[in-house]
């Protein structure tokens, strides 16, 4: 007896089964409800084997180089540079320099959305009431031969491919170099300016 029930079980599994879509009128669609954003996982690296817009240099005699060539390297050594983001947090004030940044950086469960803010903040949320973009945070980033430098300085880029500018100044306040797994919670929120 149970084997002719799962028999007529198999049977009625093993039939095929169609279903049409079809499009939803307003008033159907008004009883959908969903979650909208976007879930992100990736693998990037940084000047791991050099910049696209130079070379590294085979000498470290400046007078020999060549106009796409460059090293970030002191006392004469030769190095790879990295990448270099400078912000400027006044129209006239000076730069904070995340400089020479380098390495593999990967993750998983990056997520970016939008979100109404309409209460909290002391208050200032009701009278906002609007959208903002949230990044929210990875549980965990994965770093392998990474390095950076954290500066300030009164410009913020070279002058050409060979030398800083003659009235560049950057101070280094300290740099870091990370091999390994970073855990990171929370989110950032991004608040649109009119």
């Amino acid at each position: 007896m149970i084997s002719k029930l799962c028999a007529i079980a198999l049977a009625c599994a093993a039939l095929p089964v169609w279903a049409e879509m079809q499009a939803l009128d307003d008033e159907g669609l008004s009883q959908v409800e969903g979650q909208g954003g976007v879930y992100l996982s990736g693998e990037f690296s940084v000047n791991k084997n050099g910049g696209v817009l130079w070379s590294t240099p085979t000498t470290a005699n400046q007078a020999q180089w060549t106009a796409d060539q460059r090293s970030c390297g002191r006392n004469g050594q030769i190095e790879v540079c990295g990448l270099r983001l400078g912000i400027r947090s006044e129209a006239n004030g000076g730069w904070f320099v995340l400089d020479n940044i380098k390495g593999i950086f990967s993750f998983e469960g990056l997520t970016l959305r939008t979100r109404l803010i309409n209460s909290g903040f002391g208050g200032d949320g009701a009278a906002f009431n609007q959208d903002v973009l949230e990044l929210g945070l990875p549980n965990e980033m994965k770093f392998k031969n990474t390095t950076f430098s954290v500066a300030v300085a009164n410009q913020g880029g070279w002058q050409n491919n060979k030398t800083y500018a003659p009235s560049f100044q950057q101070t280094n306040i300290f740099s870091g170099q990370i091999d390994g797994t970073v855990r990171v919670q929370g989110n950032v929120l991004i608040f649109p300016k009119n």
